[in-house]
């Protein structure tokens, strides 16, 4: 039941950050997922909530699923929730300077929070399965490339959307790989 819920919070999720990814162009800087938000305020709170939402139920349930200590979780949240605080709070408008930095800073903090928060729980199970293995290589590969690819193009849809929906694809698919073998071993220490 709690893997079912992690997949409809993911999959809305996914399907909201493709819908607020659409509404401006994929590949500029003028089609942020921010910018987005300075035209519809409200649809970009309710993505911003959604967003940390997912993200940290899938992190959280991964992490007790793997045994890991939380402690370093409960910073990177805490820390995130704070970052995207700002950014959903403060305005992405070059204009108003002061505004505009502040919800840079939080963006970035949430990013980099967020991002160190996936990849530690998946490292944190890595030795477990050769699956979890394999996904944690991807994630620090993918991590990576999408701080080069923000180097080099700096933000815009695609850049900012696309980690959210493989986190979100990526998490729930392991809770139920990971979480299926410890029902499939209750089971059978039932049974004996």
């Amino acid at each position: 039941m709690k893997t079912a819920i992690y997949y409809i919070l993911s999959a809305a999720t996914i399907i909201l950050t493709v819908y607020i990814m659409s509404l401006n162009e994929l590949t500029t800087n003028s089609g942020a997922i921010s910018k987005t938000g300075l035209e519809h305020p409200l649809l970009f709170v309710f993505w911003g909530v959604s967003v940390y939402a997912a993200l940290y139920a899938d992190v959280f349930s991964l992490a007790a699923l793997f045994g890991a200590k939380k402690h370093f979780l409960y910073v990177l949240s805490l820390s995130s929730f704070i970052g995207m605080a700002l950014t959903l709070v403060f305005k992405f408008d070059s204009a108003l300077k002061l505004q505009y930095y502040l919800h840079c800073t939080g963006s970035l903090v949430f990013s980099v929070c967020t991002g160190l928060a996936v990849f530690l729980t998946f490292l944190s199970g890595a030795k477990k399965k050769l699956y979890n293995l394999i996904s944690t290589v991807i994630i620090a590969a993918a991590l990576v490339a999408d701080l080069v690819l923000l180097l080099i193009f700096k933000q815009n849809a695609l850049i900012e959307g696309l980690p959210v929906i493989f986190a979100l694809l990526i998490m729930p698919i392991t809770i139920s790989i990971n979480g299926s073998n410890k029902s499939e071993r209750k089971t059978a220490d039932a049974s004996r």
